[in-house]
Parts: structure tokens; C-alpha cells; sequence
């Protein structure tokens, strides 16, 4: 981030509920303007090859947004609701600002290309190519979302399912950085560019993939599905669910847009629950889970916490830095360091083997991982309560399952246990 920059924000809500009919039919409404204001100077910026490393940068945003909602109750049993709701998302400092190795790799923000010609790619992969759209500083996104529930609760059953439909527009995404050739050798946020592709990729030597910038590029249309549920067939014994699905989309291509993060597998939770007639102590087994995400975005691809591309050039560098220099690696039959017969201790293999077991023979670049796998854990919380007492353990992942999702930086970290106690006075 620009050192010294600021960001201010501000607004004012208003929202009023009306029961046309009590306990029947009752409509809402809400009112909301904001206010944003990003400024980032110059004159606080470190000096690079005689300039400094970023320019002077403002940014002043407002917005109106709106949310209205009816919910309609026929009978004791059931409840049902819709409402219609705008939205407005200023870009943040780290939209306006990123400079540097990110989780998705090497970024440069707007202001940083100044004097440049540069474009925005269609795609954040090395195969991007320009559409002619010139790089400029990102604006807020707006959206458009329209949902609808359902609940319905008896003794025995209490359950909740909503739908909803989000449009957004100006949707702000990190897409690959194209240059007009020749921009090898040239500085790039103080890292100088080592490569480019014949369609103005560049890349740095802090990542394989290629220089991110953001835009707002396309829109985008998220849809999803979310579930509650529980059922009591005794007053001792209970099961419940939830589960929640969305699926994201760039209304231009079809294909999953370019958000850094990306969009969570579906998933959701099952759980038991015995409760001793005196509520004294309860137990409840459960489980935690999620499907396979294979709508992986090319952003997804590149990011090192997802997809983690690794092309020939960075398994050279590490082969001959990283891996040297934790002993892993060795001069190989001649004694001398990095040249072609060096070998990993560990195989005995080349550094070319690696590269052609790792990638395949004749690959120039593939991903780690191509879809986020399923995973399922498995639980149990206890609970005893006495008077004003109240004492919670939570056991979790007792199977010790490896397990990830999209865009963590580590695998799930084990079993873990969670202890609470609450007095109440």
C-alpha cells in the first residue's frame, strides 16, 4: 500500500417497517448514501531509478442505495419474504493501492503504469491477450440483488430456504497486465520485467504468473441457494442441516470471473443432538463438509493458494536457490553448481527430470491443482450447564483429515479442541 495514503468513508442510513396487517403482513424500507475519498502522494513515496514509486493518486466516490422487503405470513406454520436491494462498492486501498507480490502473484495498481500504454488482458493466464482496453484506475461496482425465503415452523420441525439472484456490474477483477513489446529490461514497480509473450504478457522473477492489474472488467452474475433445518422428534432428540451453494459467473465469457478468492465450494453441516431431559448436559456429534469446486477462474489458476502454476523457469530457480540452499540439492558427478548434471538427493534425479516429472515431457507451464477436492470432518460438542454455569467443548476434525478451500494459503490445521465457559449474572 502507498505509504502515508488515506481513506476515508461515511454515510447515513434511514429505515422504517410498516405491519399492514399484524402478525400477517408487515413491508420494509431502507435508505442509504456514502460517501468515500482516497488520496495517496507522491512526495511520500521511496525513490526508484530517480522517480518515485508511485504518482499522485485521488479517488472521490458517493452512492444511493436502496432496500425494500415484504414478508408474508398465511398461517402459524408458515412465513414467507422477498426483497429487492441495491448495492455499491467503492474500490478499497487495496484495490487503488496494491503494489507487490500478492497470494495471486506479482500486482500493479493504476497509477503505478502511468506514461505507459498498457491494457487490460482477457484472462489473468499467461495466454492472455488484449481486447484494447486501456488500463485505468478501478471505479465502485454496483449490483442489483433480488432474494426469496420460505420458513415454515411446527412443534416437531423448523426449517428456512432462501434464493437469491445478485447482478454486478463494474465488477472489480484482477486481470493479466499487457505491455507493447519490447517491455523486457524495463522496471515494473521496482522489479524489472525478465519475460513477455508474444501477446504482451510480462512477467517478474517474484512470480510465474503474469503481472496482475485491476479493472473493472465485465460484470457479473451470482446465483445461490442457502438451507436451514432442524427436526425434534422428542424433546431429548434433535437433527438439523444447513447447507449453501452459490455459483458465480461473467455474464460476458460464461466463465468464472476473475475475483480474487473465488467463489466457495457448496457445503454445509449435519449434526445430532441428544439433550438429557433436565438440560443439565447435552452431546452433538457433527460433521462439516464440502464438495469438489472445480469452477476454478483463470485468476484461481495462477493464484499460488489455489491452482499454484509453476512453469520450467520457476522450477529452475528454486531447483538451483531455495532447494540448494536447504541441502536438498547437490553439485552432481562434475562438483560444479548449476549446470545440468546437479541432481536432487532425495531421487537422484536432474534438474531436467524434475522438470519433465513435474510438468510433463515438452511442458512449458500446468497447475498444481485443477479443482478444489471434497472433504468431509467429523465432530463432537459437549455442553453442561448448572445454575448461572455454562461449560462448552467443541472437538473438532477428530479424524485429523487434510482439508482446504479455495484460495487458503494451508491445508485445514488438524484436530483442534475449543473450550467456553460463560457464567450469567
Amino acid at each position: 500500500m502507498p505509504d502515508g495514503a488515506t481513506y476515508r468513508q461515511g454515510g447515513a442510513f434511514v429505515q422504517a417497517a410498516y405491519d399492514v396487517t399484524p402478525d400477517t403482513l408487515a413491508v420494509t424500507g431502507a435508505l442509504r448514501v456514502g460517501f468515500n475519498r482516497y488520496r495517496a502522494e507522491a512526495a511520500d513515496a521511496p525513490i526508484v531509478g530517480g522517480v518515485p514509486l508511485w504518482p499522485d493518486d485521488t479517488l472521490d466516490t458517493s452512492s444511493l442505495t436502496f432496500r425494500t422487503g415484504v414478508s408474508f405470513r398465511p398461517t402459524q406454520t408458515w412465513t414467507f419474504t422477498a426483497a429487492l436491494a441495491s448495492g455499491y462498492r467503492a474500490p478499497h486501498m487495496t484495490d487503488l493501492g496494491t503494489l507487490g507480490l500478492t497470494g495471486s502473484g506479482f500486482e500493479v495498481a493504476a497509477p503505478d503504469l502511468a506514461g505507459r500504454t498498457a491494457f487490460v488482458g482477457n484472462s489473468a493466464g499467461a495466454t492472455a491477450m488484449s481486447p484494447g482496453r486501456s488500463v485505468e484506475q478501478v471505479g465502485p461496482e454496483k449490483s442489483l440483488n433480488v432474494d426469496f425465503g420460505a420458513a415454515a415452523r411446527t412443534r416437531r420441525l423448523r426449517t428456512r430456504v432462501d434464493f437469491f439472484v445478485n447482478r454486478i456490474t463494474d465488477n472489480i477483477q484482477k486481470q493479466a497486465l499487457i505491455l507493447p513489446p519490447g517491455a523486457v529490461g524495463t522496471s515494473l514497480g521496482g522489479q524489472t520485467i525478465t519475460s513477455q509473450t508474444l501477446n504482451g504478457a510480462v512477467f517478474v522473477s517474484l512470480s510465474p504468473a503474469p503481472v496482475l492489474v485491476r479493472a473493472n472488467f465485465d460484470h457479473a452474475r451470482v446465483w445461490g441457494v442457502e438451507w436451514s433445518g432442524e427436526f425434534l422428534p422428542t424433546q431429548t432428540l434433535s437433527f438439523g442441516s444447513t447447507f449453501t451453494a452459490l455459483r458465480a459467473t461473467d455474464t460476458t465469457t460464461d466463465l468464472p470471473p476473475n475475483i480474487e478468492g473465488g467463489t466457495p465450494a457448496a457445503g454445509g453441516t449435519v449434526w445430532a443432538r441428544y439433550m438429557r431431559p433436565n438440560g443439565r448436559w447435552w452431546v452433538e456429534p457433527y460433521t462439516n463438509f464440502a464438495l469438489e469446486q472445480s469452477r476454478l477462474s483463470s485468476l484461481d489458476a495462477v493464484d499460488r493458494r489455489t491452482g499454484a502454476e509453476r512453469t520450467r523457469a520457476s522450477i529452475q530457480s528454486f531447483f538451483r536457490n531455495g532447494a540448494r540452499a536447504r541441502g536438498w540439492v547437490d553439485a552432481g558427478p562434475d562438483g560444479v553448481l548449476n549446470n545440468a548434471d546437479d541432481r536432487l538427493l532425495v531421487s537422484g534425479e536432474t534438474l531436467a527430470q524434475v522438470q519433465d516429472r513435474v510438468l510433463g515431457v515438452g511442458v512449458n507451464s500446468s497447475n498444481l491443482v485443477t479443482a478444489i477436492p471434497h472433504y468431509a470432518l467429523f465432530g463432537a460438542r459437549v455442553g453442561w450447564r448448572t445454575g448461572a454455569h455454562l461449560v462448552l467443548l467443541d472437538f473438532e476434525n477428530l479424524g485429523d483429515s487434510s482439508y482446504r478451500g479455495i484460495s487458503w494459503g494451508m491445508d485445514g490445521a488438524g484436530r483442534g479442541v475449543t473450550a467456553r465457559y460463560q457464567v450469567t449474572f
